[in-house]
């Protein structure tokens, strides 16, 4: 047994005495009462200074805090101007009664104006920023952010942070917004191979019913009688009920200025050729009758395939897009389960989408001149250094590329029938009426 002398016991003692605060981990710790938590950071440019910050702030859930019942939102909101995000949440905490904290944030909304003009400055702050999270949505306000964050009032979910982690996963059942994340969004403003793009939201702007109008629809765009259920900008959809704030379209950037924006039917097209398509219901005109529409919920069975060759100092870019869809509803009754009739309306399809998939691209091309797609990543492969490929410069080539497509479409379910226009079916149908 090792026998210690006293002044090393004493020294022990001490030693041991110095170290149990720091074990306790509590020397640094912030009550969370204490912590005023931002849910949703929304930047303008200002009328005094260079910013105009937006902050939601949640309420602390209590007895009397139901959501937006009886008019009571679930945050509070906050503006300020600033010269820089930083400075501005310092000059919140000078009246805010709590200190300020964005280790919740799930959100940040940047007006068009000041996405146009470049987004460089407040990407790299949020990159430094320990409290920025990476899977941060982001937004572009057709109008302002100060605007869109005012028009969230969510109805069917308590707690506002809950909704916004529900409204932005929407991309996977209405293929109208794109999948987008902090930091994805930022490693694309910087890549040779991409570009990238926001969520593109607005207020609603229709208050009643009887203001319903259609005159900012796209539908005339792709060549329709009236609009499908993606010809439209966000703020556009002739809609009541639920948040007046809308998400419907993408911005689209070269690096980090926004060059333009996509409805949510070119969205779609968008998700298909990027692989991040789930799942949508689609209306089809019937190629068998006329001014009658076909709806299948159409899905991605494989993802995309893509292939990049250099011709004469050009790309061309092939695409293989898999999908198949489960009818939903027929209403002509025409009998499309089975037969010549199924092989019709697969070959219908599949030209609906190639023609959509195609006006997308050369959008991306002619207009936007912006690889958003990120066929770049597959071009790269074709140099043998990194310095030929940079000297190849990707995104001043991307205006003078070509595209093949190739879409195969395959009906997989009839839904609950088993064939549209039989006796049984006539038959169920009168006894129900």
């Amino acid at each position: 047994m090792i026998k210690m002398n006293k002044g090393k016991r004493l020294i022990a003692i001490i030693l041991l005495a110095a170290l149990c605060p720091l074990l306790t981990s509590c020397y640094d710790a912030r009550e969370v009462d204490d912590l005023g938590f931002v849910i949703a950071l929304g930047l303008d440019k200002g009328k005094t200074n260079v910013l105009r910050l937006t902050l939601q702030i949640a309420k602390p859930e209590s007895g009397n805090d139901s959501g937006s019942s009886g008019g009571n939102l679930p945050y509070e909101q906050f503006s300020v101007e600033a010269p820089a995000i930083f400075s501005g949440l310092n000059m919140i905490n000078t009246f805010a009664s709590k200190q300020i904290s964005l280790t919740h944030l799930k959100v940040v909304v940047f007006s068009s104006e000041l996405a146009r003009e470049g987004l460089k400055p407040y990407l790299n702050a949020m990159l430094r920023g320990k409290e920025f999270r990476p899977n941060m949505p982001i937004v572009v306000a057709r109008n302002t952010a100060e605007e869109y964050l005012q028009s969230v009032d969510p109805k069917l979910v308590i707690n506002t942070a809950k909704y916004y982690e529900l409204v932005f996963q929407s991309y996977k059942y209405t293929g109208s917004i794109p999948k987008v994340e902090f930091h994805d969004f930022y490693l694309a403003s910087k890549s040779p191979c991409r570009n990238p793009v926001a969520i593109l939201g607005d207020a609603g702007k229709f208050q009643s019913a009887e203001e319903f109008d259609i005159k900012n629809s796209t539908y005339m765009d792709h060549q329709r009688s009236m609009p499908f259920e993606g010809d439209f900008f966000a703020g556009d959809i002739p809609a009541l009920g639920g948040a007046r704030a809308e998400n419907v379209g993408l911005a689209a950037f070269a690096g980090d200025k926004m060059v333009g924006e996509l409805d949510g039917t070119n969205t779609t097209m968008y998700l298909l050729c990027t692989g991040d398509y789930v799942h949508a219901y689609w209306t089809f005109p019937d190629p068998l009758a006329e001014g009658e529409y076909v709806l299948m919920d159409v899905k991605q069975s494989r993802k995309p395939r893509h292939r990049v060759d250099i011709v004469d100092g050009k790309p061309r870019i092939d695409i293989m897009l898999n999908l198949e869809g489960d009818l939903v509803a027929v209403q002509s009754d025409i009998d499309y389960e089975t037969g010549e009739n199924a092989l019709v309306l697969e070959s219908a399809a599949e030209t609906y989408i190639k023609d959509h998939v195609q006006k997308f691209l050369d959008k991306t091309v002619n207009e936007f001149q912006s690889d958003i797609c990120g066929f770049g990543a597959y071009a790269r492969a074709l140099f043998m250094t990194w310095a030929e490929w940079e000297a190849y410069n990707w995104h001043a080539k991307y205006k003078d590329a070509t595209f093949n497509l190739t879409v195969n479409f395959k009906v997989r379910r009839p839904g609950l029938i088993l064939r549209s226009g039989s006796p049984e079916t006539k038959e169920n149908r009168s006894d129900r009426q």
